[in-house]
């Protein structure tokens, strides 16, 4: 028996890192995503898809199934390691083929409790949102809390959003654990940022891109602030404002990974990237994914 399952990827729109602290933050299923695809076979169960190296990966697929027996192929449309989602996006998609190869239902809390396993194995204590907003498609204001998360659907209209790659991977786990170094230090900018989330949702809602570009600058400064961007993705921000962008920011954990600029002329901020050697790609929201799941 085979089992084919689907998730998206993300953007985080705002409140990356405030997030692991009990802030809030916004984040985005998008367009693109990632297929795991199950099949029978005799031996170790292990990863057939050859191009894709992760010394965990061997430990995140032994999360969710047995030591033997089963084949595991992936394709991703994600850039992976780049801030969009690309763990996450495996771990549902992983959670849900192997409920499916069991024959056990497909309920929302199976699924999160197996791909959070599988979260924690890529990026030690991660907050949730990724998988959380992988899991239920659309936009999600998420925070975390002592008695556990919440999310909120929020309603976003149509926004021009292009994905800068700077084409280096940021780690997760070593840049949260950088903010935590000096959380006395960080804690003023993480409670800001929550603030600046909180001022910019109604424009958010609204699709006021001058208000949202304003935000999302104050938004990188603080990320700046925190010791998690660098000199590269600083260029790449200004290089999308130059080519008409609102407004740009670094998305996810930095240290590397991807910027995310407002751009009324998306094709306008992609051509001035290319011509930096940066990949660039306009994305759009996506629904609920629960319905791609496939035997």
């Amino acid at each position: 028996m085979s089992a084919s399952a689907f998730a998206p990827g993300k953007v985080i729109l705002m409140g990356e890192h405030a997030v692991v602290y009990g802030h809030r933050a916004l984040a985005m299923a998008v367009d693109r995503g990632l297929t795991v695809r199950l099949e029978e076979r005799p031996g170790p169960t292990q990863l057939d898809s050859p191009g894709i190296q992760d010394s965990r990966m061997s430990a995140a697929l032994h999360c969710v199934l047995p030591p033997t027996g089963v084949g595991v192929h992936i394709h991703s449309t994600l850039p992976i390691g780049r801030g969009m989602g690309s763990s996450a996006a495996l771990a549902v998609a992983l959670a849900r083929a192997a409920l499916m190869r069991e024959g056990r239902p497909m309920s929302r809390d199976a699924v999160n409790n197996r791909a959070f396993a599988v979260e924690r194995v890529f990026h030690g204590a991660p907050s949730g949102i990724d998988h959380t907003v992988s899991m239920h498609g659309g936009a999600m204001l998420y925070q975390r809390n002592d008695s556990g998360p919440t999310f909120e659907p929020v309603t976003l209209p149509p926004l021009p959003i292009v994905v800068i790659d700077s084409g280096t991977a940021g780690n997760t786990a070593t840049m949260v654990a950088k903010v935590a170094e000096d959380l006395p230090g960080n804690a003023a900018h993480l409670a800001a940022m929550d603030e600046l989330l909180v001022r910019t949702l109604p424009a958010l809602q609204r699709g006021d891109g001058p208000a949202i570009g304003e935000a999302w600058q104050e938004n990188h400064r603080l990320l700046q602030a925190i010791g998690v961007s660098t000199p590269t993705l600083d260029t790449i921000v200004r290089t999308a404002i130059e080519a008409g962008a609102t407004g740009a920011k670094l998305a996810g954990a930095g240290g590397g990974g991807i910027v995310i600029a407002l751009a009324p002329d998306p094709q306008a901020v992609c051509s001035a990237a290319a011509q930096r050697g940066w990949s660039a790609f306009p994305i759009a929201q996506a629904s609920d994914s629960s319905q791609r799941v496939q035997p």
